[in-house]
Formats: structure tokens, C-alpha cells, sequence
């Protein structure tokens, strides 16, 4: 069973002039935590789901909208851990899962402060092409095009991510080809607002892991 919630803090106001997207449960983003991640059932050896949403957030947008995917997907039964991707470094990189990262954009289309991290590492000169062979990995971005540089940090992190070996398991930010295709991965908050993209996006995401066995109870840690 996920630990018990320790606060019920509703989710910060959003990147942008808008509202978090409507079905987020308020609360969400604070509860289940345990060491900083949210947790549920179904584990890895690192003691993480075998699914992972990642988010990088500067305001709490983007981390509303990776609460309500994480919360989606333990729903379904799925061994799902949500957390900040300034904890990259507790992510056994060696284990098969499905990572799915949500990041918004700030300033002159730089990435969120507490993803910063995460990028200089992916950006290492010395990384191995196959660092994330195990990984499957989909890339939800958060921008507004009336900005310069829309989604930058989403479209960066989706190119990076399969120049390090893990595979394009949904389309992402940068539109380029999946396993299993779906919408773009580029919100933008100018068009309509964010949820135009973000619904199909999510609908398709949890449509395909249901079709692919994703909500399979993952492996227990090894002992």
C-alpha cells in the first residue's frame, strides 16, 4: 500500500496565467510522499515504480499536471513513482521501465530551476549513447508560443533522451516518432490553453500502456 499522506497542501498556482488543468485533485502534488518521492505499489530493486513521472517545474503547473498523470496510472493498478528531477540520482538508470517527463518552460526558454540538475547531467560530454537503453521514455512539455524559444527544456530533454539509447514510447515535445505515435507533446498555454494538448496526450499515454501490459503489477525488489 502507498504511505499515508503527511499534508493535503493544494498544488501551487501555475507557470502561467492560467489555472492548473481541470481534474487535478487538489492535494495531489503532496500526498503519498515518502523520502521526497510520491510512491505507490509495485517496485523495482531501487525501490521505485516501474514507472517513473518526472517533473520539472518553476511555479507548480508542471507539477500538477505529473501529479494527475501519476495519480491516472496508480489508479489503473500501475507500480508508478512520482518525483522532482532534481532526484534523478536515485534512479537505477540499469533497470527496464517507462519514464514519463513533465516540464514547463520559464524566463528566455530555460528549463525549471529544479530540473537544472538533471539537464547538465543528460548534457554530460562523456555519456555513454547507450546510458538509457532501458528506458522508454515520453516527454509532456509546457510552453506559450507567444514566448520565444516554446517548450525549449521539453523539446531539449526529448531529443537528449534518445540520443542516449531509451526509446520514444509516445510522442513527445518534439513531435519526432514514437513506438505508439499519439498527439504532440508541445502545451501551448496561447492556443486555446494547455489542455487542448494535454488531455489527447494523456488519454493516448494511458491507452497505450493498458494495450502494452504496462499496468502489470511490476517485479518485487530484490532482496
Amino acid at each position: 500500500p502507498a504511505a499515508a499522506p503527511v499534508s493535503s497542501v493544494a498544488p501551487q498556482p501555475s507557470e502561467s496565467t492560467v489555472t492548473p488543468m481541470q481534474g487535478v485533485v487538489e492535494g495531489v502534488v503532496a500526498t503519498e510522499r515518502a523520502n521526497g518521492a510520491v510512491m505507490t505499489t509495485g517496485t523495482l530493486a531501487d525501490g521505485l515504480g516501474s514507472t517513473i513521472v518526472l517533473f520539472g517545474s518553476q511555479t507548480g503547473n508542471a507539477e500538477a499536471v505529473a501529479g494527475r498523470i501519476h495519480k491516472d496510472i496508480s489508479g489503473s493498478g500501475g507500480g508508478c513513482t512520482m518525483m522532482s528531477m532534481k532526484e534523478y540520482e536515485k534512479i537505477d538508470l540499469s533497470l527496464e521501465r517507462l519514464v514519463l517527463c513533465v516540464v514547463s518552460t520559464t524566463g528566455q526558454g530555460d528549463a525549471p530551476d529544479n530540473s537544472s540538475k538533471f539537464f547538465r547531467f543528460l548534457k554530460g560530454r562523456t555519456n555513454a549513447t547507450t546510458m538509457l537503453a532501458a528506458w522508454r521514455f515520453g516527454v509532456l512539455a509546457l510552453g506559450d508560443t507567444n514566448y520565444d524559444q516554446f517548450c525549449k527544456p521539453g523539446k531539449v530533454l526529448d531529443k537528449r533522451l534518445e540520443e542516449l539509447g531509451a526509446r520514444r514510447y509516445v510522442t513527445g515535445a518534439t513531435g519526432l516518432k514514437a513506438e505508439y505515435g499519439g498527439p504532440n507533446g508541445a502545451a501551448d498555454d496561447a492556443e486555446g490553453g494547455q489542455e487542448e494538448c494535454i488531455e489527447p496526450w494523456v488519454k493516448h499515454l494511458l491507452a497505450t500502456m493498458e494495450q502494452t501490459g504496462a499496468f502489470a503489477p511490476a517485479a518485487a525488489p530484490v532482496s
